[in-house]
């Protein structure tokens, strides 16, 4: 199963990805020079997603809840349950979110397991959709998104 969605987000990321053939990209292109600016940062905020996922909100809105309890209680439980709203809004993201890889789709996942990861680093879980995410990327011959970035 695991093969099956490494597979589908594979397929996923290269048709958000693959460039548009057409007669003008048929055409030589000049190599860009030194002075041309890297391609613009993708706007995986909140508000942006949720123009497109409104659903994003609610996720958000339940890590939120999540994150303020926590902040409160400081205990096992309430970390516990924000590693988990982190990991589901991930996921979400991953599998189900209609936003495109080239609107941010993986971005943001990446970030969520990212802080999911930052309050237990031993959990296999996230480091598996991590990986995953982060091979795509290479795959496909992209940066990954650095840990600072979003």
């Amino acid at each position: 199963m695991r093969i099956v969605a490494t597979l589908a987000l594979a397929a996923a990321l290269i048709a958000g990805c693959a460039t548009k053939q057409g007669p003008a990209s048929e055409q030589p292109q000049a190599a860009p020079s030194a002075s041309t600016p890297p391609p613009a940062k993708q706007d995986v905020s909140i508000e942006a997603l949720a123009k497109i996922d409104p659903a994003v909100s609610t996720w958000h809105d339940a890590v939120q809840k999540a994150k303020t309890k926590h902040e409160a209680a400081q205990n096992a439980a309430s970390k516990k349950a924000l590693i988990e709203a982190y990991t589901a809004f991930g996921k979400y993201m991953t599998y189900d979110s209609p936003v495109s890889p080239r609107q941010g789709k993986y971005r943001k996942a990446l970030i969520e397991f990212r802080h999911a990861l930052a309050l237990d680093p031993s959990n296999t879980d996230v480091k598996t959709e991590i990986e995953q995410i982060e091979n795509i990327y290479r795959e496909m011959g992209r940066p990954v998104p650095s840990t600072d970035e979003g």
